[in-house]
């Protein structure tokens, strides 16, 4: 295995920056794209459905494929193709080409993600120091200056320009960032599937409930402000903006928190914070209310991840490091993706205050997880 080095470090920041930044393009798509197709809710959760099944599929295979090719080339073909998918969704206004990349998209997000946590579990370990924090604290702000930027072009341009721009950019990154990523992925795989032991699943219900939280939050926070705060509609994109730039600096000391306290003391303060947050956004009935919420959701939500995912590392066992990261990345995705679909279907026969209602209580569940870790 090749040295670690303070390059390797750089090239995971810059890699989850540009996963933030598609993240953060797709979520300011997402009202131009149902309004160019003339789809309710419901069609649009449909779609959305399309992004979770191939993000969950390509998840199956990226630790095992990260560990065969290397992280390099393995986030090299994601990236890509999450730029060209973006490119295609921004033009398309043909329900069958949508749902068709956004299936592509998905399988793009995912084996990024998948990828990167390899890539930052690598690196960690070999650094012998807590870095995950870090790394996703450049998510966050790869979604938040993604969201702000993106708001300001649609200020001067049409949606169409803003995303080749921004994918642009994205671009410009991934080409400084490939001679630092590292060309290996880990121990490969005797077998393509391996079943997660206990503890790691456990690990993955976790992640799928704050990855529920925060992929809702993303697809759906836009549309609760100008439906139901009547926020305008270029001043809706600020709630999730709150949201990501509270996450991304509550993740920079994500690392300290994480040397100070127990696993089990920080999944239940940070848990209890997201649900105070997600409740005052919806029941002060108030938009400065809501920007509070949602700042508050994301200091919640901020640590669960990057604490859960640095988790299976070590409590990997005898699993390859690359599949137990796999494993829990890909179990926590399925709330990625699939938590705001569901939410489409839930607000068309109920509304959007009742949907994230539902939200919150699943955030809760984490307090009782919490209990089987020290």
């Amino acid at each position: 295995m090749n040295n670690i080095s303070f390059k390797h470090r750089i090239s995971t920041y810059t890699g989850y920056i540009i996963l933030g930044l598609a993240f953060g393009l797709w979520a300011m798509l997402v009202p131009f794209v149902k309004d160019s197709l003339s789809v309710n809710k419901a069609e649009l959760g449909l779609l959305l459905l399309q992004i979770a099944f191939g993000s969950v599929i390509s998840m199956f295979f990226t630790g095992w494929t990260a560990a065969k090719i290397g992280c390099r080339k393995t986030v090299i073909l994601s990236a890509s193709l999450l730029i060209i998918c973006l490119l295609v969704l921004s033009i398309s206004g043909n329900i069958f080409i949508t749902a068709v990349f956004m299936f592509l998209f998905g399988a793009g997000i995912g084996m990024l993600d998948v990828t990167l946590n390899i890539q930052g579990a690598i690196v960690e370990d070999g650094m012998k120091k807590h870095l995950m924090a870090g790394f996703h604290s450049m998510y966050s702000f790869g979604v938040f200056f993604g969201i702000l930027i993106v708001t300001y072009l649609l200020k001067h341009f049409t949606h169409i320009t803003a995303v080749f721009i921004i994918t642009g950019f994205i671009f410009i990154l991934l080409v400084l960032s490939i001679p630092a990523l590292l060309n290996y992925g880990g121990e490969v795989p005797q077998k393509l599937f391996i079943k997660p032991a206990r503890i790691l699943f456990i690990l993955g219900i976790i992640c799928f409930t704050a990855f529920t939280a925060e992929g809702v939050i993303l697809d759906w926070s836009a549309l609760f402000m100008r439906e139901v705060r009547k926020i305008e509609p270029q001043y809706a994109g600020y709630s999730f903006s709150l949201f990501y730039i509270t996450m991304g600096i509550c993740r920079l000391f994500g690392d300290k928190i994480a040397n100070r306290f127990s696993i089990k003391n920080i999944l239940f303060a940070s848990s209890m914070t997201a649900v105070t947050g997600i409740l005052i956004m919806l029941y002060i009935p108030h938009s400065w209310a809501s920007f509070i919420g949602f700042t508050l959701a994301g200091a919640g939500l901020a640590n669960i991840v990057p604490v859960t995912i640095s988790a299976s590392g070590i409590y990997k066992g005898n699993m390859p490091l690359s599949i137990a990261v796999s494993a829990v990345s890909t179990i926590g995705y399925f709330g990625t993706l699939f938590g705001p679909a569901v939410m489409g279907f839930v607000s068309e026969m109920t509304n959007l205050t009742t949907a994230f209602t539902l939200i919150a209580c699943l955030i809760f569940l984490i307090t009782f997880l919490s209990k089987g870790f020290k």
